[in-house]
């Protein structure tokens, strides 16, 4: 053997984990580790800058710490679930807001119809009672009332008729107290009659031009959380799943919409009886509005996960120096980039 080949380092190994280079940061990651002969230590030469650095041997962990990463695994596992679990419910609540809000304007008008409806009924039981005890005497029983979708009647002796909108009792013609218009969420909370739903709900509808014809324009305030928190749970899932590309990555918003798209529906049965009017409205525009809303959610999160990555490279080379930068090396090598080095 020559001298030359004395001196030649000998490879018996290679780093298996991450390892900054004391010169220039970078990462020696399954770089070739030599013993060098003079003094029988192991070296790993750096490519990047040509630096020796000298290699410390560890005994092999035990089992405890096996179980502990297993451990820290299992709990990363669940908090991921956790945020996938919140990520799906904030996408529900904010499409129901988005419902409620674009039934503003048809929650005017229903309210508005029913406060007609309500007191005119009030108003026409007070004036029976007061019909029946002063003129019991002079009330025709035979008499035969005009043909109407919705007579009253109240016992004794008087017959309420309302019919295109005139109201007779006993055939006398009862004025009508105009109401003036509604204001923008004055029966929000107002109990619907019980039966009133069934019996005028779809009519008031139909002659308002329909759901889409009152949308109220007030929801597109919600576009504004919407991209916000999108976009922050697509960077979230773009860091958090490094194990994938991308577009794998896509999959988990995808699931979660697909997710808040059913729990929405599934939600929005109406209850013409039994419900507040600001709740019928928003179950009416919960499939109409939601699912768009949903979609657009979807995409702002697909524009988080393609940029997650870049802003979280762009944070981390700005707060931390190069030989920090290494735990985090995967935020380049999963995308084909290499570290970068120290200026």
């Amino acid at each position: 053997m020559t001298e030359s080949n004395a001196q030649e380092p000998q490879h018996f190994n290679e780093i298996r984990a991450d390892r900054a280079c004391i010169g220039c940061g970078f990462n020696l990651y399954a770089q070739p580790v030599s013993k060098e002969e003079h003094y029988g230590l192991a070296i790993c030469t750096c490519p990047e800058c040509g630096t020796v650095a000298a290699l410390q041997s560890y005994p092999v962990m035990s089992h405890w710490v096996n179980r502990f990463r297993a451990l820290i695994a299992a709990i990363w596992i669940i908090v991921l679930l956790g945020i996938f679990i919140g990520h799906t419910m904030s996408i529900t609540g904010m499409a129901q807001g988005t419902a409620n809000l674009a039934g503003e304007k048809m929650g005017d008008i229903i309210g508005h119809e029913h406060h007609i409806w309500s007191q005119e009924q009030d108003r026409l039981r007070e004036l029976a009672k007061q019909t029946d005890q002063t003129a019991a005497q002079s009330a025709t029983p035979n008499a035969t009332p005009i043909a109407t979708p919705d007579p009253l009647s109240f016992g004794g002796t008087t017959t309420i008729v309302t019919s295109n909108g005139v109201t007779t009792v006993n055939g006398t013609i009862v004025p009508t107290t105009p109401l003036s218009p509604a204001q923008s969420g004055q029966y929000n909370w107002v109990w619907l009659t019980q039966g009133w739903g069934d019996a005028h709900l779809q009519q008031v509808i139909d002659e308002s031009g329909g759901l889409l014809a009152n949308i109220d324009r007030e929801f597109l305030v919600m576009l504004i959380p919407g991209t916000i928190v999108g976009t922050l749970f697509g960077m979230f899932w773009s860091v958090a799943l490094l194990g994938g590309t991308r577009r794998k990555a896509i999959i988990v918003p995808l699931v979660a919409c697909l997710i808040a798209c059913l729990l929405l529906i599934g939600m929005s049965r109406p209850d013409y009886n039994y419900t507040y009017i600001s709740g019928l409205t928003q179950d009416l525009y919960a499939p109409v509005i939601g699912p768009v809303f949903i979609a657009y959610m979807f995409l702002i999160s697909c524009f988080g996960i393609w940029i997650g990555r870049m802003v979280a490279r762009r944070i981390v080379v700005m707060a931390l120096p190069a030989r920090s930068r290494v735990p985090l090396s995967n935020l380049w090598i999963q995308d084909g980039l290499a570290l970068p080095k120290s200026k």
